[in-house]
């Protein structure tokens, strides 16, 4: 009998408004035109999952909505792509959380944001019987959800690992600032994880990509993959280091990116693919990421990325 996923992704659940472009706000008491504005799932855990599906993989979501119709709206989203939403929970009397995001002309984005119902998500609302037989345990919101910050990050990754699972994590910002004093006991479970380059430096206190990979592989992780951007990513594990290059587009917004760069590492992980290839692919897919507005909405289809490649 098969897994019922290849991928148990675990994160937040996030609506998001997004306008853009805006390069700065207009005064108290006027108003500004936009190109484009958008309604949109969003989070980590909804966007790696959707992702996830797009790529082909088999994937279940575990993250929180509220008892409101920006709820209604992500768990249809999720189940339109596929996802298995079975371990989406509704968080009684709390509403959805969301985030209005401003959109650069470049790309780049502001978020303003209201937690809701991911600040009552916890370990113990992940349905173990789906984790089962899964070829990865991912955590998709490092910082994000604080029932699941310390020690039940740790317990959770774990008893992944003693079901068998690989496990990943994905790092958000810590608004905070405590990082490696909150992450650290988890990371002796940790086989892949996912900062860009300045969550990174927050980590380890280290700038360069090799210096940040060697911090938190002597700590237990055993792949680092330092997301760059457009400049790709570096990688580095007990087979060595290596950087992959990223490559050149024009982006409508990063969004979801880094997400969607998570996404494909790990689907091309499931497929067997070296780590090279995995970030090549990657890479390619995080690119396409950003060429639409939004961050689930814009992830792209293996098909595609594997035309972008050729």
């Amino acid at each position: 009998m098969s897994p019922q996923c290849e991928v148990f992704c675990a994160g937040n659940a996030v609506a998001d408004v997004l306008a853009r472009p805006v390069d700065g706000l207009a005064r108290p008491g006027t108003s500004q035109r936009l190109e484009d504005v958008a309604l949109g799932p969003g989070g980590n855990g909804v966007n790696t999952s959707i992702a996830l599906a797009r790529l082909g993989v088999r994937v279940a979501l575990a993250a929180p909505v509220g008892e409101d119709r920006l709820g209604g709206m992500l768990r249809e989203s999720v189940r339109a792509a596929g996802v298995d939403d079975s371990n989406i929970v509704t968080i009684t009397d709390a509403k959805s959380s969301a985030s209005v995001v401003l959109v650069e002309s470049s790309g780049e984005r502001r978020l303003l944001h209201f937690r809701g119902a991911n600040a009552y998500f916890s370990a113990r609302h992940l349905n173990w019987d789906l984790v089962k037989g899964a070829r990865v345990f991912h955590y998709a919101s490092a910082f994000a959800l604080p029932a699941f910050d310390g020690a039940p990050l740790e317990g959770a990754l774990e008893r992944a690992r003693e079901l068998g699972c690989l496990t990943s994590v994905n790092i958000c910002w810590d608004l905070q600032g405590r990082w490696l004093t909150l992450l650290q006991p988890a990371l002796a479970y940790t086989d892949f994880i996912f900062p860009n380059r300045e969550e990174g430096r927050q980590l380890t206190g280290e700038s360069e990509p090799a210096a940040i990979a060697r911090r938190l592989r002597s700590l237990g992780v055993k792949t680092v993959i330092v997301k760059l951007g457009a400049m790709g990513c570096f990688v580095e594990s007990s087979e060595g280091s290596f950087t992959s290059p990223g490559f050149e587009v024009h982006p409508v917004d990063t969004t979801g990116a880094g997400d969607c760069f998570a996404a494909a590492f790990l689907a091309a992980t499931c497929w067997g693919n070296s780590l090279a290839e995995a970030a090549r692919f990657a890479n390619a897919a995080g690119a396409l990421a950003t060429l639409g507005l939004g961050g689930a909405d814009s992830a792209p289809t293996r098909a595609q990325v594997l035309e972008f490649l050729r």
